[in-house]
């Protein structure tokens, strides 16, 4: 039995995540799921009538929304979450009395703040990949505006009582027997510290196996170019980027390719004309996917300055397609990425941060076949985080928790 929220065979992000999984587990088990009716029935509902699928079983349950109050008081949002997780509570032990479970498996949303409460059936208990925990680093802060200092310094405050105080993510924790799946390193840490648990490490999103994909040449003299793609928020910082990029030797060439679209857009914008780098960025928005995979595959690196993520779909996105990453050394995308893929910048000040960005950005400009060991690196690197290689962790879980 699988409480899956979110879950959908077309979309990215969490939906993504939940139907992934699911589908994974379907080539060894019958699989049970519980997701939300308004948002996902009709996606899985369409595959299912289009594409065969065997050993999975969806249930819907509508969640109630209030989407006025949303927009004024986000938190909100949790409320009517728990409400749909006790009703998805309720329906599985239902269908326990029926099916005889063997395992019950709290998938997604990843956030430890919610846990659900099917851990309550006495059943062996699955939950995670699990997320959430993690803070912006206080002195990073700088990098905001006002609004972004508000929200994350008002988040900071808040995860670090909930991380402490919540009662059910205790409780769900320790639950025996069960098992707890951490998306990265950092979340495994925080696990052990919080809810002295050990946990396993499996990444909240996968790579696809088979593409097929060169490794791309720079001549001497044509531009590096460098891909950055996110939600344009305060904390995914490009501002972080676009000053590195100001700091660059005139005589690079250099082109920023950058995707998305978000509140601080016309910010950037304004910084990079500021900075008299405008004419070397070339802001995309929000385009379709292929035509972003397309952009990625013909760039030479890619950028990541997130403040707060967990593995983040670029990352993974990017040694698939044998791009070299440099990203900040914290998060999920530095369990990722290694010197065989890419370059990790410490999280120290930020004008060294700074500073390093440039250093590397210029090192790989200057080093051609140190940025191709990289990339052919990656490609290698892509194949340890395949969803094959995370379902098949998950089921050997799976099997270690029935014995």
């Amino acid at each position: 039995m699988v409480s899956c929220y979110a879950c959908s065979p077309y979309r990215g992000s969490e939906p993504g995540m939940g139907w992934r999984f699911v589908q994974g587990l379907s080539k060894y088990h019958d699989v049970h799921v519980i997701t939300e009716k308004e948002k996902w029935e009709k996606d899985i509902k369409q595959y299912i009538e289009e594409e065969e699928i065997t050993n999975v079983h969806f249930y819907f349950i509508q969640k109630k929304r209030n989407r006025t109050l949303r927009k004024i008081w986000p938190p909100s949002y949790y409320w009517f979450y728990k409400a749909w997780q006790k009703k998805a509570y309720r329906l599985a032990k239902q269908l326990d009395d029926r099916e005889h479970f063997d395992i019950i498996h709290q998938l997604n949303m990843v956030g430890y703040r919610e846990p659900g409460y099917l851990w309550k059936i006495n059943k062996p208990f699955v939950w995670g990949p699990i997320g959430g925990t993690q803070n912006v680093p206080w002195h990073l802060f700088s990098v905001f505006n006002f609004y972004g200092k508000l929200f994350y310094g008002g988040r900071n405050i808040v995860n670090a009582i909930q991380k402490y105080f919540l009662k059910r993510p205790r409780l769900a924790a320790k639950k025996q027997p069960s098992t707890l799946i951490a998306a990265t390193p950092d979340i495994q840490k925080d696990i052990l510290k919080l809810w002295h648990k050990t946990s396993e490490i499996i990444t909240e999103i996968g790579t696809d196996d088979g593409l097929d994909i060169q490794v791309n040449d720079r001549d001497k003299e044509a531009a590096l170019k460098i891909v950055w793609s996110g939600q344009h928020t305060s904390g995914k910082a490009l501002n972080i980027l676009l000053k590195s990029l100001a700091l660059l030797d005139r005589k690079i060439n250099w082109q920023l390719d950058i995707l998305g679209v978000g509140k601080e857009t016309n910010s950037w914008k304004a910084l990079a004309n500021k900075l008299n780098i405008s004419s070397n960025c070339k802001w995309h928005g929000w385009i379709p996917k292929n035509d972003a995979l397309n952009i990625m595959e013909k760039g030479h690196i890619l950028c990541i300055t997130s403040l707060k993520d967990l593995t983040s779909t670029i990352t993974l996105e990017s040694i698939s397609l044998g791009l070299p990453i440099i990203c900040l050394d914290h998060c999920g995308f530095a369990y990722v990425v290694n010197e065989s893929c890419g370059i990790k910048i410490k999280v120290g000040a930020l004008k060294n941060i700074q500073n390093d960005f440039k250093d590397a950005i210029e090192l790989l400009y200057k080093n051609e076949n140190l940025r191709k060991q990289l990339a052919l690196g990656a490609l290698k690197r892509a194949k340890d985080f395949s969803w094959k290689v995370n379902i098949e962790k998950l089921n050997t879980i799976y099997l270690n928790l029935l014995r």
